[in-house]
């Protein structure tokens, strides 16, 4: 079966030092009003930077997958407020999208229909997630509260210096299909699972690419490093059934999930990421490492 639909995952430093006066400016010239007003409002300066450079990094990467310029991209939310393309702009691309961001990384998956799809778009669920792990989080006292029974019992089942580790990838898993489903913390995190018993491993060749200095001009340098990505991960989901001996009663019960696939990898010893993607059969995956002075080398 072939691909319908290339991932390409690009992974962006949000090292505020590299946004200076000509990269802002550059960025806001790209913002409608609404969106400036946006990153206005956060009080921090460190995080009105950080918010201007999320927005900034979308629309270029947007626009290396279309003839569309980054200050062109307009964007439409979903009732729980996920982000996606205006109907006219999606009819013309194809493109789903979504984004996180932790700590010092920005995760954007761009979503884009091979070429004989692009007349017979579907509706697919698409979802990302990176997550920082962080030694002062008590796992066990949420574990309860967050976790499905067979999530639970299979993480308190590894060994001790196991669990923690166990614990982020789960969560980024989960949060990679609710941001998919667009839903919100109106879906319950305990109302669908994940089973990492049937998992394999396949490298994922990460291109990070960066501009040195030495010369006369700048110029781009292109190197490869592999991930591991955790593939074949199982999801349920909690389904009512109708018991048999009665016309009023439903038992809860995890199904698995049809035509949804989820994938895990770690970015280094304390960053995981994780994308959920629903409604498709076949897709084909590409990551990336990018920087805003590469990026943007072209516009600067």
């Amino acid at each position: 079966m072939s691909e319908s639909y290339s991932i390409c995952l690009y992974f962006c430093p949000l090292t505020i030092q590299e946004c200076d006066s000509q990269t802002s400016s550059l960025l806001k010239s790209w913002l409608p009003e609404d969106e400036l007003v946006k990153v206005d409002r956060y009080v921090k300066q460190e995080a009105k930077t950080q918010g201007l450079m999320v927005r900034g990094y979308l629309r270029a990467l947007l626009s290396q997958h279309s003839d569309l310029l980054p200050n062109e991209w307009r964007f439409e939310y979903g009732e729980k407020g996920k982000p996606r393309l205006s109907d006219t702009q999606f009819k013309q691309t194809g493109i789903h999208f979504n984004l996180s961001h932790s700590g010092d990384w920005l995760l954007v998956g761009i979503c884009v229909p091979k070429a004989e799809k692009r007349n017979n778009l579907d509706a697919v669920e698409f979802g990302v997630d990176i997550e920082r792990c962080r030694s002062s989080t008590n796992i066990h006292s949420i574990l309860s509260h967050y976790f499905s029974e067979p999530e639970k019992a299979a993480l308190l089942a590894l060994p001790a210096e196991l669990q923690r580790e166990r614990f982020f990838d789960l969560w980024a898993l989960k949060e990679s299909y609710i941001k998919a489903k667009g839903l919100g913390l109106a879906l319950s995190l305990k109302s669908f699972a994940f089973d990492f018993s049937s998992l394999s491993e396949t490298p994922l060749e990460l291109d990070v690419t960066k501009i040195s200095s030495s010369g006369d001009a700048p110029t781009s340098k292109l190197s490869t490093r592999h991930i591991l990505l955790k593939q074949h991960i199982s999801l349920s989901i909690m389904q009512a059934k109708q018991a048999a001996d009665t016309s009023t009663l439903e038992i809860q019960t995890m199904q698995p999930a049809k035509n949804w696939h989820c994938w895990l990898g770690h970015l280094d010893d304390s960053y995981r990421f994780a994308m959920s993607i629903g409604q498709c059969q076949q897709v084909s995956i590409k990551a990336q490492q990018v920087d805003f002075k590469t990026l943007l080398q072209p516009e600067l």
